[in-house]
């Protein structure tokens, strides 16, 4: 089945018209999806927890928004865009969010994680959604300020107005993907899709880094020389490949040793039985559990991992490379 893309032709702002968005939380993506709204017309509030415990709240109010409560926020509110890092949103949306819904407005999600997995339930008189960029907030501001968009997707969990794909793309539109393109997950895809990425592509590369790093120095390389190949080359590529495509890359852009060497060495390096372990252990919320069981306990496997990591030959030669050769 072809998949349908979203762009500006296709959706209507209007739909936004005479209703107020409230950005809940100011940070790396609330900032960013604020500051577009607006100048994309939309009426944008911000709420944020007080300023005595928000660092956000000033910058919020230096960038010219009205800056409220959570709680005062969700009543001023007909959108909802909740902002909030995962482990965070549970917490405040049963004290501040949940109490002072009204039906018909529509919550907006980041990510999909608490409601996929039943920590966040929200009424059957609200609309759930979600519109998720797929970049960090200052490259998502970045481009739309350059008259460009990142692409992004929407979905929707439970429709209370009927109209609850056109806000959440008129909120796509707002702020700056319709202008990439936009297509329309479910919940889950959106979710478990995310959860698979940053295990299987971010924790599979940097641990390949790491590896490759400290497997050239146990055999004598130079630290700065092995840190130079397991970073910086992988990064002056990246971006090539996805400008032109992997086979382009590998057949005309590399070297022909290059190309021999991904095509038969790589995929000794790939155990593909862990790949699709990981992926079903995702499917079953199993990642899920044991990631809200390690957020309740204060992250100690993380705390703990941090410190050993930070203390890394990997990590002081990166700092002595940065200084010596720049970034």
């Amino acid at each position: 089945m072809q998949e349908k893309i979203y762009r500006d032709e296709d959706v209507d702002l209007s739909v936004l018209n005479g209703k107020t968005l409230a950005v809940i939380g100011y940070g790396i993506q609330g900032k960013a999806q604020a500051l577009n709204s607006r100048d994309s017309g939309c009426t944008v509030i911000v709420g944020t927890r007080p300023a005595a415990e928000s660092r956000s709240r000033a910058q919020a109010e230096a960038d010219g928004f009205e800056v409220y409560s959570y709680a005062e926020a969700v009543k001023k509110a007909d959108v909802l865009l909740i902002e909030l890092a995962d482990p965070a949103q549970p917490a405040v949306y049963a004290e501040d969010i949940a109490p002072n819904l009204r039906p018909g407005q529509t919550l907006c999600f980041c990510h999909g994680f608490n409601v996929l997995y039943g920590a966040i339930q929200p009424p059957k008189d609200v609309n759930t959604v979600l519109f998720v960029p797929n970049a960090p907030g200052a490259f998502v501001r970045e481009k739309y300020l350059k008259g460009e968009g990142i692409y992004g997707c929407v979905g929707v969990d439970h429709d209370a107005t009927g109209n609850a794909l056109e806000v959440a793309l008129a909120i796509s539109k707002a702020v700056g993907s319709t202008r990439a393109g936009v297509v329309e997950l479910s919940f889950q895809h959106e979710t478990e899709g995310d959860n698979y990425e940053e295990q299987i592509l971010y924790g599979g590369v940097i641990h390949l880094m790491k590896l490759c790093f400290q497997t050239m120095v146990d055999n004598g390389y130079a630290p700065s020389f092995a840190y130079a190949k397991s970073i910086r080359s992988l990064r002056s590529v990246i971006d090539v490949m996805d400008e032109n495509g992997i086979e382009d890359y590998i057949s005309t852009r590399s070297s022909r040793t290059c190309e021999f060497a991904v095509r038969t060495r790589g995929p000794r390096v790939i155990n593909e039985d862990a790949v699709r372990e990981i992926f079903a252990e995702t499917e079953k919320g199993l990642f899920a559990r044991d990631w809200m069981q390690e957020w309740q306990l204060g992250m100690p496997q993380i705390h703990r991992m941090r410190r050993t990591a930070a203390e890394s030959t990997m990590e002081k030669t990166g700092k002595e490379w940065r200084e010596r050769f720049g970034v």
